[in-house]
């Protein structure tokens, strides 16, 4: 690989961070990514770490934030606020790029640019790179696994080995999802493996031979270490090292209730064409038209360019991308973040597609003008992109907005502190809050200042306190059941169609309200 060609994907890497790194807290948590931010802080707190297998994910986000946390300046809690806990999907999702040079003799060099380009500023890489959510750590350990395996056929060794079996328990405990991946990687191998040396052979050989231009395939001892290094991977991060044991158990476990929701059982069930209508062309009643269609274009050229190349690296990317995508298109469950396991490969090709397109033009003339249009077209995605992260962060009308947390609930937040700062007790004031339990996410992040707050599922019998945060689905009511001792001081919304009632005593409130800055007549 030439200078400028490093040059060019160290550019891009630069500009894909600064652009994950910007004004991280533009939009509340997520209520996935509140779930997550409470579960680091009891492993950075207390030192408690439980995988569950019936819900959330595996541990290696929690994990890899930690050493945030031990270098932050935050001591408790309170100090910390949502930029802290996001850098860390941020710079995952940047050194995505930095993958790349592992394919750099597999890969054309120029492709490979073009491929940075466009993961530096694809709305959908750039959007959930900025949530504190597993899918780009598992995306970036694919990558890894691709890269170290591809490493590996070149010139076999221990090393290469073994960190591609890490990697591989790595993608393991970070999301129940990354068997599709795996199943799509072994399938692809032995299918490249298979149309190179059609002769019938071990499936050891057409794994490797399926990644490589070697005959040889790979020795026992290195098959070895790399589930060896599997192995201790699930083994330390499941048993959330050495802590809980269980965890080994729960890690197989949890694949029953998610092959539930897989075939069915889910509110999170879509068509077929989920995340196609998303990448391809969303445009929603008085919103703008998102479109990633240059990549999808490009990778269908890359994938076609790819199959009639001799490179068995650029086959078994046609084929693991194709496959990935079938598989995750015809699975009932899905939420959009889903679709970066297989949109990474088809950057990929992309890369592959726009470099062919402009190499197949012989004038010089022409060439530029190719080029010159690409780069105009992937201008506009990373217009896309800064609507999408900055303009239309919570806003349906952005196709990878999902469930969103509207900044409404901040609003509630922040009333409820306020009151809290008239009080005697402080944030020792008495709070309850009631409401069905998914419902009432990311409310236990935002009032963590809190430390006597009780969570009901439906109206307790005695639903009174200083403050009270209800659901407006359960009527409360409290106002009229109180005889007026305590207000009603407003609704909240928390996500589309989930409102909040605030009820205060009436002399709590009347505290906050004379705190309260007069308004010039």
């Amino acid at each position: 690989m030439n200078r400028w060609c490093v040059v060019a994907i160290l550019l891009a890497f630069a500009g894909a961070l600064a652009f994950r790194l910007l004004k991280l807290d533009t939009r509340p948590y997520h209520n996935d990514e509140a779930v997550n931010a409470t579960k680091v802080i009891d492993l950075w707190q207390h030192g408690r770490y439980e995988y569950d297998p019936d819900e959330y994910h595996g541990p290696t986000l929690h994990y890899a934030t930690l050493p945030l946390l031990w270098l932050s300046s935050a001591r408790t809690p309170d100090d910390l606020d949502d930029r802290t806990l996001r850098f860390v999907p941020a710079a995952f999702g940047a050194a995505l790029i930095l993958l790349l040079f592992l394919f750099a003799d597999g890969i054309p060099p120029r492709a490979l640019v073009w491929s940075a380009l466009f993961t530096a500023i694809s709305p959908a890489m750039v959007f959930y790179s900025r949530y504190f959510i597993h899918e780009v750590l598992l995306v970036f350990f694919t990558a890894l696994l691709l890269g170290a395996s591809w490493r590996y056929t070149r010139r076999p060794s221990p090393g290469w080995a073994i960190l591609a079996g890490a990697t591989l328990g790595l993608m393991f405990a970070t999301k129940e999802t990354f068997v599709i991946t795996l199943a799509a990687v072994a399938v692809a191998a032995a299918a490249t493996g298979y149309r190179v040396t059609p002769k019938p052979r071990s499936m050891r050989q057409l794994l490797t031979i399926g990644w490589g231009s070697s005959d040889q395939p790979a020795s026992w001892l290195h098959i070895g270490l790399a589930l060896s290094a599997t192995f201790l991977m699930w083994l330390v991060f499941f048993s959330s090292f050495f802590t809980n044991v269980p965890g080994l158990l729960d890690s197989i476990r949890t694949y029953f209730p998610w092959l539930k929701r897989a075939t069915g059982h889910s509110p999170h069930l879509h068509p077929w064409y989920f995340y196609f209508q998303r990448l391809a062309w969303f445009h929603s009643a008085k919103g703008p038209i998102w479109s990633e269609g240059l990549i999808l274009v490009l990778a269908a050229v890359g994938a076609i360019v790819s199959l009639r190349q001799k490179s068995t690296l650029l086959r078994f990317l046609t084929f693991y991308t194709l496959l990935l995508t079938a598989a995750y298109c015809a699975i009932s469950y899905k939420t959009p973040w889903c679709l970066l396991s297989f949109f990474y490969g088809m950057i990929l090709l992309a890369g592959i597609g726009a470099a062919s397109l402009i190499e197949c033009v012989r004038s010089a003339s022409l060439k530029a003008g190719v080029m010159a249009i690409l780069l105009l077209l992937s201008f506009q995605l990373a217009l896309q992109s800064w609507r999408a992260s900055f303009v239309y962060s919570t806003d349906r009308r952005n196709p990878y907005v999902y469930a969103q947390t509207v900044p409404d609930l901040l609003n509630l937040v922040r009333r409820v502190e306020g009151i809290a700062q008239v009080s005697p007790e402080e944030f020792n004031t008495v709070v309850k809050v009631i409401a069905p339990a998914d419902d009432y996410w990311p409310l236990p992040w935002y009032l963590r200042r809190f430390k006597n707050i009780g969570w009901y599922g439906q109206i307790p019998a005695d639903p009174f306190a200083p403050i009270v945060i209800a659901s407006s689905q359960l009527d409360a009511r409290l106002d009229e059941k109180s005889g007026r001792k305590w207000i009603m001081a407003g609704v909240s919304e928390l996500r589309p169609g989930k409102f909040f009632e605030l009820y205060v005593e009436l002399q709590l409130w009347t505290n906050y309200v004379e705190s309260l800055p007069s308004q010039p007549d």
